[in-house]
């Protein structure tokens, strides 16, 4: 979900603006720092699509590395900011910010394609500022690690695994460290408090009496540091997806996965489909988990750094990290009982494209702001005997390797741990909605209480059916949204939550839904998500010489009719005007199909009542072998005009190539 890097501006522009700022900071409200630094208009970092361009408005906000502790006061971070302009004629005073997608590192500025298509809840009332935290992405400077992408990862195409993954991990985690601190940054000076900082200093610079703050998942847990830290303008808040201060993540995080599982498996149970198709789901996981960890299973992916391919070896830690992953996004919960059972069956492919969001999300993240909050305000809190007697007392849990991997990562970032205060409860009596949803592993509802239990003014509701940030996943189910939307126009009044009771159970996909193949998948990446130009020339070239076959055919046959003879060798025009027809019947019937076709079923196969399209093109191959007969012992023959022959050649050509490419994708083994 990363943005590309930009020129953020002009020295000048921005020591130009610090002087007016600071000239005009009696009016601001702007602390010291504020008036020989501050913000500036600026030129967008992220691509603002030319239909929204009027309601977007991009700035830079310059903050000092320094915040009376770690890091050097005198080098400054240019942080970008994105105003999206709220849809109301009267917008009401009150912007709501958005500082981060989580991670922590996950970036905030590249989300703006969320706040200007699915965030109605947000922008119907009030405009929404957008802002990158120090450290992410698109911050100058970022701690962003290139050397950790997928493709430095790599090895002659492959990603190794287990012991050799996290040896090379290591080594290059350390290569970063080193660079980055060379280039003069102080690791622990990227703290969630000192972006509360820097929040607030935006806030002052901007002249703003009051604002709300929406956090999201890490983003929650940096919103409840500002109530701590600088509650002062602070309206109203949303913690969508709540990760409290006064947890220790990495021992709940265990019995939060378990808890997803169990509610994947009960509602499977009462879903009579779901249930009947996958009666023993749970012994299908076991046994998956079980064969991967004595043999992991090996699929290919695109790189998303090369375009070229990437082999994966999965074993059963990887596995529980994937199930960890999908239950994020409600709507991959619905297919998660097909994945199980097809992988218990046997048909590794299935995992293909949940392996390949994975890899294309593993590169979006600015690996170093992650590990500079975690093993500063987390991960020394957390007691790595306990993580283990959770882990081994349950059969699946056995599986997962979640702590192993970030006590590593820490050990060679190396900052130093904040104290012990950073674990206290926040206590706050500014208005807060809390939002879960109920197979979220990764802020799963039952932190919603701790986290709770110092603000006097909460409401916490669970959303049945979604994942991780119900408020955020609107365009599945916007019944969150909505409850969002009526807490920010009057937070002293508890919300409207009817829709909550109103949600329908999930309807799951199973083998009733889905015909199991990849090639459909395989081929909408190659097509349209990650264009290859050899298979796009060859799907086209064929396409329009099957049309100039079919066009051939027809306009000889009504010369035939009309001159009642022909020039051709007998029946092979026939021949190809058939093989021709019945490949782009086939080609107009998968377009259709994909076209009319839930997405979440194409990424793993196809509707099941379609399986008599494969019958065309098997038609066309019958054919093409028939035309290549025919013009063989018209060759021999010496039978037709020589022109009709070259252009049934050709025609032939065109008819093997397209067969060929049809069968090489497995587009009829359905």
């Amino acid at each position: 979900m990363t943005a590309p890097r930009r020129a953020r501006t002009r020295a000048g522009v921005i020591a130009l603006w610090a002087v007016l700022l600071g000239l005009a900071s009696p009016l601001l409200g702007a602390t010291p720092a504020m008036a020989e630094l501050g913000y500036a208009p600026a030129e967008c970092s992220v691509d603002v699509p030319e239909q929204h361009a009027h309601r977007v408005t991009c700035g830079i906000l310059t903050v000092p590395e320094g915040r009376g502790g770690a890091g050097d006061p005198a080098r400054e971070l240019q942080l970008p900011v994105v105003r999206v302009k709220s849809t109301s004629d009267a917008p009401a005073a009150d912007p709501l910010i958005f500082p981060t997608t989580g991670g922590p590192g996950g970036g905030s500025v590249s989300a703006l394609w969320y706040f200007l298509d699915h965030a109605q809840w947000a922008t119907d009332d009030r405009d929404v500022i957008i802002v990158e935290q120090r450290g992410d992405v698109d911050a100058e400077p970022t701690l962003d690690c290139p050397e950790l992408d997928t493709s430095a990862l790599a090895e002659d195409g492959r990603l190794p695994t287990g012991a050799a993954l996290a040896e090379r991990r290591a080594a290059l985690l350390s290569e970063c460290r080193e660079r980055l601190v060379a280039d003069g940054m102080d690791l622990a000076a990227y703290t969630s408090a000192a972006s509360v900082a820097d929040l607030a200093d935006l806030r002052a610079a901007l002249g703003y009496d009051q604002w709300n703050l929406y956090g999201l998942s890490y983003g929650s847990r940096l919103a409840m540091t500002v109530m701590r830290d600088r509650p002062d303008g602070l309206r109203a808040v949303v913690l969508d997806g709540v990760y409290p201060p006064n947890i220790d993540r990495f021992e709940l995080t265990p019995q939060a996965l378990r808890a997803s599982i169990d509610w994947l498996l009960a509602a499977c149970a009462a879903d009579a489909d779901c249930h009947e198709r996958y009666p023993d789901l749970e012994g299908s996981l076991e046994r998956v988990l079980e064969r991967t960890a004595r043999e992991p299973i090996t699929v290919a992916v695109r790189d998303p750094g090369t375009g070229g391919t990437l082999q994966l070896e999965i074993a059963d830690d990887d596995i529980m990290g994937g199930l960890f992953d999908a239950f994020y996004d409600a709507a991959t919960v619905r297919v998660l009982p097909f994945v199980i059972d097809r992988l218990d069956r046997g048909d590794d492919g299935v995992v293909v494209p949940l392996a390949q969001r994975a890899i294309d999300n593993a590169d979006s993240l600015s690996e170093g702001l992650n590990l500079s909050i975690e093993c500063a305000e987390e991960v020394p809190f957390n007691d790595p005997a306990l993580i283990e007697e959770t882990t081994s007392a349950d059969p699946l849990l056995t599986h997962y390797a979640g702590f192993a991997p970030v006590s590593e990562d820490c050990a060679v970032w190396n900052v130093p741990a904040l104290p012990a205060s950073e674990n206290d409860p926040v206590s706050s009596a500014i208005p807060t909605l809390i939002t879960s949803g109920r197979f979220d592993p990764v802020t799963p509802s039952a932190w919603s209480e701790p986290a709770a239990a110092g603000l006097t003014a909460a409401y916490r509701y669970e959303f049945p059916g979604m994942g991780h940030g119900a408020v955020w996943g609107n365009w599945y189910e916007p019944c969150a949204a909505s409850v969002a939307t009526a807490f920010l126009r009057d937070p002293s009044v508890e919300p409207d939550t009817s829709c909550i009771g109103d949600a329908d159970p999930i309807d799951f996909l199973t083998a009733t839904d889905i015909r199991p193949t990849t090639a459909v998948y395989r081929l909408d990446a190659d097509l349209v998500r990650s264009p290859n130009p050899w298979q796009i020339g060859i799907a086209g070239v064929t396409v329009i010489g099957l049309g100039l076959i079919l066009l051939y055919a027809l306009g000889y046959g009504v010369h035939r009719l009309v001159r009642r003879h022909g020039e051709a060798p007998d029946g092979a025009v026939l021949t190809a005007g058939i093989a021709a027809g019945a490949n782009l019947a086939f080609v107009g019937a998968l377009a259709l199909i994909l076209l009319r076709t839930e997405p979440l079923v194409l990424g793993f196969g196809l509707p099941t009542g379609t399986w008599p399209i494969v019958l065309l093109p098997l038609v066309g191959m019958v054919f093409t072998v028939m035309l290549g007969v025919l013009l063989v012992r018209a060759g021999v023959t010496r039978e037709g005009a020589v022109g009709h022959v070259v252009v049934l050649w050709i025609a032939a050509a065109v008819l093997v190539v397209f067969t060929v490419w049809v069968l090489v994708r497995g587009l009829v083994v359905f």
